[in-house]
Parts: C-alpha cells; structure tokens; sequence
C-alpha cells in the first residue's frame, strides 16, 4: 500500500514515500479507500520536534492524516451501521495510523456519511475542524444572542466556528489581520472584525459589550491569540483552547471568576468515556452542511505527492479555511 508519511521527528522535509501492508479492520472498524485528506495542526506537531515530553508517544513509521473521505471497502466484527461501498468521512484515530495513504482504517463509530452536497475534498475539510468547532461551543454553551470571540476567525477551526455562532444565534466577534481573511470572516457572519495586530482586541471586546467582555472567547491559535482571550472573557466567562500552549493564566482569571477549558477534538472518545460522541458530534456538523448552513472553505488542494508543500503552507500560518488533500489520484 502507497501512503506519505516519517520515519523520524522532524521538518517537512522527513515525508517520504512508504510502501506499507494493507491495514484489516478489526471490531468496531472499517477500512475507507482514501479518497482525500485534509492537513491540521495536529499534522505539524505529531511530525515536528516537540519542544519537551510529546503527549502522544508515536511508532514509526508514521502516517499522518487525521481527516479522511473515501469509500468503505472492508468491514469489522461488531459493525453493523455502514456497508462496503458506503461514502463515509471522519478522522482517524489521533493515536493511530492516518489518512495520507492508499487505505485507514477507523472506528465506524467515529464516521459520517458523506453528504452529497459536499465534494470528497470539501468533506475531508470538514471532519476534524467542524466537530472541534461543535464540540467547542458545546462545552463554553453561550446563552442565545451571547457575544463570542472567535480567535483567528479565518483559520480552519475558526471558520467554521463563525458559521455555527451565526446560526445559533450567537454574536461573533472574528480576529483576523490581512484583508482576504477580513473579508472571509465577514462573509461567514462575524458581526464584527478586529485587526489582531493592530488593535486593543481585549479592550475592543469590552467596548463592544458594554464594557463586561465577551460571554465566551475560543483560542485557536495559542501564544497571543490565548493572551488576547484571556483578555477579552467577561466576569464568570469562559475560555476554550484548542491549543496546548503553557501560559501563566491563574492571575489574569482568578478576579472574574473565568474558567479556561481546553478541549481536543473526540475527547469523550478518545478517552473511552463514550465511543459514540465523536460520531454524533461529526452527524450533526454533516447535517448542518448539507443543510447549508455550514461550509467548509478549501483554500487549496494539493496532491498528496506534494504533501510537504501543504504542510509548509499550514506552517506560514497564512493559510485561510482548510487545504485539502488528494490522495486517490495524487500518487
């Protein structure tokens, strides 16, 4: 079986061609031909050097790749919702093998049905970014009409969380700093833009709301898009962090009262607390997708040959929306 992936820890230049056996589902899994995948931060630190003890300790060699969409071909014991043929799209384990080759294999339990509005491309871009997205404000729980502040609005978990904000009913306030991501937060409902460079975003915040803050900021990016949230969260407000960035936080929340939650895609899943959340949380995103009222933007597509350039790319942090992965055809 072709796939891209490391023999060791390192820079983007450590993706090389692997020839690996076919993986067989065992019970609960399916094996999915891999039609596209998609590249996440979770990508890059999962490859990189860890800067100390990594939190998920790694076999080599590694195939990256935690979003997939492709059509099942093999099927495990103890799976009875999903059928060889089937187009299905979810993300790998985190602590597994990944998407960027011929065949995964993954729990049915954390797969959707791809729906027929999306591309496989565009489904792929939606996996691990639109359940992070839902989970997310599922756990902060902003009241109806609330004001949030999405951190980095443009990036691929934070366009997606302007979208279910909006259709909440949620007021989202977006950071962003050069004009096309400007320009896409606003076409994606953020009521109002802060330039993250530029501007007070905490103080902005404030003016916004009367002077109390926002009901609820999400981090998605660490360092000082953490420090601008942590700013910006009213008394008895909530920070989400998808980033695990080590900050000095007590002092700046201990007088509000704030709590500061940080969340993993499929934790409940993940940590065998409930084997069924990751998927319900992936059916409602789907469902909201084919719906329209959620889309994933794919800001570009590469081959999966060329499967260092897309990490290059995430790591410029230039990147607006989602890169797509073409792995059927990119061999």
């Amino acid at each position: 079986m072709k796939a891209i992936g490391i023999h060791h820890h390192g820079d983007a230049s450590q993706l090389v061609p692997l020839e690996l056996p076919e993986p067989a589902p065992g019970p609960h899994q399916v094996r999915v031909r891999v039609i596209a995948s998609s590249v996440n931060p979770a990508d890059i630190r999962a490859r990189s050097v860890a800067p100390g003890p990594r939190r998920i300790e790694r076999q080599f060699p590694l195939v990256l790749g935690y979003d997939v969409s492709g059509i099942v071909d093999a099927v495990g014991p103890g799976v009875d919702d999903l059928a060889v043929g089937d187009e299905v799209f979810g993300s790998p384990s985190l602590f597994g093998q990944g998407a960027n080759a011929e065949r995964v294999v993954a729990d049915s339990r954390t797969l959707a049905r791809k729906p027929e509005a999306l591309s496989h491309e565009q489904a792929a871009c939606l996996s691990l970014a639109g359940v992070t997205a839902w989970e997310c404000l599922s756990r902060a729980r902003p009241a109806p009409g609330a004001t949030v502040l999405v951190t980095a609005g443009a990036g691929g978990v934070g366009h997606l969380q302007l979208q279910l904000a909006r259709h909440l009913g949620l007021r989202g306030v977006a950071t962003a700093s050069r004009p096309e991501s400007t320009a896409l937060c606003r076409d994606l409902g953020a009521a109002v833009v802060l330039d993250h460079i530029t501007q007070d975003v905490g103080q902005a915040c404030r003016d916004l709301t009367g002077g109390a803050g926002v009901a609820v900021a999400f981090d998605n990016a660490g360092g000082r898009a953490l420090d601008q949230a942590l700013d910006a969260v009213a008394p008895m407000g909530t920070v989400v962090s998808i980033v695990p960035t080590p900050a000095p936080v007590a002092d700046r929340l201990f007088m509000k009262a704030a709590s500061l939650l940080y969340h993993v895609m499929g934790a409940a899943t993940i940590w065998r607390l409930d084997p069924h959340a990751q998927g319900r949380a992936l059916a409602a995103v789907a469902e909201l997708a084919a719906q329209g009222h959620i889309r994933p933007i794919v800001s570009a597509s590469y081959p999966v040959r060329e499967l260092a350039q897309a990490h290059r790319a995430i790591e410029s942090g230039r990147t607006i929306g989602k890169i797509a992965i073409r792995v059927a055809e990119g061999w």
